[in-house]
């Protein structure tokens, strides 16, 4: 092979590379919200089938910790304590979209939170109106939850979701 072709094919193969790892650096992520946490994740369902222009959320997530910690949080919760989901729009920064709490321990057909060998587990779920997640008007929403489990003493262990995107 000669010195001309082997430093034209270098400098191709350079090129390649570089316009390959610009295009996918030089992308900046459309979302500033806060990364997830380990182990929480938010599902967003469309329930037109109750009804015109709702969405179904669903929050699972792990706050990990040993067994015995667990039951012990919950076994001590007072009117303070409980989960609080909180819905949050991010088109550059964060926007309040929505809220559930649940105050002290509950197991139902919506959700729960309970000790498991995992930790401190949680899932729920709730309707909202979908106009209530169209937190971009002329663009893709952005929406993600932040689950907190407010203990006993009233302190928080916060965990944020995944970001889901769509047109709500």
């Amino acid at each position: 092979m000669s010195t001309r072709k082997t430093i034209t094919t270098l400098v191709g193969g350079v090129a390649m590379v570089a316009t390959v790892f610009g295009m996918t650096t030089g992308l900046a992520p459309a979302s500033a919200a806060p990364s997830q946490s380990p182990g929480s994740t938010l599902n967003i369902v469309d329930q037109n089938f109750t009804g015109p222009g709702k969405n179904r959320v669903i929050v699972y997530g792990v706050y990990p910790m040993q067994k015995p910690d667990a039951v012990g949080y919950l076994n001590n919760l007072t009117a303070c304590g409980g989960m609080h989901y909180i819905v949050w729009g991010d088109d550059g920064n964060e926007q309040y979209l929505f809220d559930r709490n649940y105050p002290g321990v509950h197991d139902d057909v919506d959700g729960f939170v309970r000790a498991t060998d995992r930790g401190l587990e949680y899932l729920q779920q709730f309707v909202v109106p979908a106009s209530v997640l169209d937190e971009d008007k002329d663009g893709t929403d952005e929406v993600f939850v932040r689950a907190r489990f407010v203990d006993g003493d009233c302190g928080s262990r916060i965990q944020n979701t995944n970001v889901v995107m769509g047109n709500f």
